[in-house]
């Protein structure tokens, strides 16, 4: 009985060690399904994907020539004196805008030199002369805003480096 005893003490542990490693493994197969059935159902892998911003552009800015220019105050004795960087849309903006780089210069030295210092020390004043610049910008570069309104802005923004009104 001894022999027999301990032969089937040996057998069972090994017995009960099988079906363990089985039923861990039907347990870890059954989650895994689990897992990717949750995801599709709740939309995570298709939607995540759908959902992630496309990859984000560098900025491509654009600086000026420093403008000093008279003011259209009463007396002409007051000046401005304005730095602008423009944030273009795109690489071929970028070498498109240099290609008409004086008549932009020239744009927007007759915007600057029409503008009364009062205008332009106000907040709204300079975010209105910024959105001018941009749109006469836009203009040079042969962008209408109500013909190719399917298009994007060539000027993303445009950007004060210095601004003095004396």
């Amino acid at each position: 009985m001894s022999e027999a005893a301990s032969a089937a003490a040996a057998v069972a542990p090994r017995a009960s060690r099988g079906k363990k490693w089985t039923l861990i493994a039907i347990v870890a197969v059954a989650l895994a399904g689990g897992a990717v059935a949750a995801t599709r159902f709740l939309g995570g892998a298709d939607t995540a994907q759908a959902e992630a911003p496309a990859k984000k552009r560098e900025p491509i800015f654009v600086s000026l020539e420093q403008f000093t220019v008279n003011l259209a105050d009463e007396g002409g004795e007051r000046f401005a004196q304005v730095g602008v960087t423009l944030e273009v849309a795109d690489e071929h903006v970028d070498k498109a805008l240099r290609a008409v780089m004086p008549s932009v210069r020239n744009s927007v030295l007759l915007l600057l030199s029409s503008k009364k210092s009062e205008e332009l020390l106000t907040l709204d004043g300079k975010k209105q002369l910024a959105a001018q610049i941009a749109d006469g910008t836009a203009a040079e570069l042969g962008w209408s805003g109500s013909k190719d309104a399917d298009r994007p802005k060539p000027i993303a923004a445009v950007h004060f480096s210095h601004f003095i009104v004396q």
